[in-house]
């Protein structure tokens, strides 16, 4: 009976005063990682006119709208660690998916690619020079997905980099949130694809342009605040610190030139004027695991807003056109120790 006393007691005193928020990489254990991500846009409004005059919309009364999904999933097994440190981790991959639909008034066209990684296990290491080194030991890996690894928990990025209390808060840079949301790993799991040189340009393309949601997420500026609740939340069994998150991001996004020698290749008579603008808001919270010292679950959700502006002459007529798209954004994550 006094044994149970103290036990109690002492679950208690894990959330008095400063807190130690880390993961633990001091033992061995197999962590699963598993991740969904989704992205909704609608265009809202849509103005075009040519020389002055209104033109009727493009794309007919069902306008422009378009998702984005992805599904990731690995394993990783603690192999080596110093200093609180993982210095050497198995990486098994399981399922990865990326997936779109834009919808162009009556036309749809939609893609869904695997992983390159998916069902390949990595050996990473870290290497005398604080690189990590990657290796497949089961499956083919191209080796364009074998670097920019890292050997902690994507989660990792958003928890503190010293002991906080009840109250405190942190910033979270772009890179830290790109870690955490796991959009570092995109170029890796999901390289964009290639198309072959034609025309008289001698270039191909190469992955979707400004517009798309799913490069909205990679190019946005992100930032972000991490506040530690004094409140605690019950999961998978155990009581589970909050972190309240709250991550944005606005600015413009890059858009390809079609001045000068393109210009005219696309029958432009003058450089182009194309700018897209965005705004991103999301919310949510990360749940910490006292006793596991892992984070364990991560909800967000947001909204998004892209605006775009385009004005070109084309046969001696100018053509501007002006539309909005807004959407949500949500995403959820969980790491669990197997």
């Amino acid at each position: 009976m006094e044994t149970r006393s103290w036990s109690v007691a002492a679950f208690g005193l894990l959330f008095v005063g400063a807190h130690e928020i880390a993961t633990d990489y001091n033992q061995t254990r197999s962590v699963h990682f598993a991740s969904e991500m989704s992205m909704e846009m609608e265009q809202t409004s849509s103005r075009m006119e040519r020389d002055g005059q209104p033109v009727e919309n493009p794309w007919g009364s069902g306008g422009m709208s378009s998702a984005t999904t992805r599904q990731l999933e690995w394993t990783d097994k603690l192999l080596e660690h110093k200093d609180g440190a993982p210095t050497k981790v198995q990486r098994k991959f399981g399922e990865q998916k990326q997936g779109s639909t834009m919808v162009f008034g009556e036309n749809e066209r939609s893609d869904e690619r695997d992983g390159a990684l998916a069902g390949v296990t990595l050996e990473l290491t870290l290497g005398d020079g604080g690189e990590v080194e990657a290796k497949a030991i089961e499956g083919d890996a191209p080796g364009e997905s074998l670097k920019g690894h890292r050997l902690t928990l994507s989660l990792d990025a958003f928890l503190p980099e010293k002991a906080v209390d009840d109250g405190d808060a942190w910033e979270l840079d772009a890179a830290a949130v790109k870690r955490g949301l796991a959009l570092d790993l995109n170029p890796i799991l999901f390289p964009p694809p290639t198309e072959e040189p034609s025309g008289d340009s001698g270039r191909g393309r190469r992955g979707p342009r400004g517009g798309s949601g799913g490069m909205l997420l990679m190019s946005a500026e992100w930032e972000g605040k991490a506040t530690l609740s004094d409140s605690t939340e019950e999961y998978d069994g155990a009581a589970c610190q909050i972190i309240k998150l709250e991550i944005e991001a606005d600015g413009t996004l890059e858009e390809p030139s079609f001045g000068g020698g393109r210009g005219r290749a696309f029958g432009l008579e003058a450089a182009a004027v194309f700018e897209t603008t965005y705004e991103v808001k999301l919310e949510g919270r990360l749940l910490y695991d006292a006793i596991k010292k892992l984070p364990v679950r991560l909800e967000l959700e947001g909204k998004a807003k892209i605006e775009s502006n385009r004005s070109f002459e084309r046969e001696g007529s100018t053509t501007k056109m002006e539309s909005t798209q807004e959407g949500t954004i949500r995403l959820e994550a969980t790491a669990s120790v197997e």
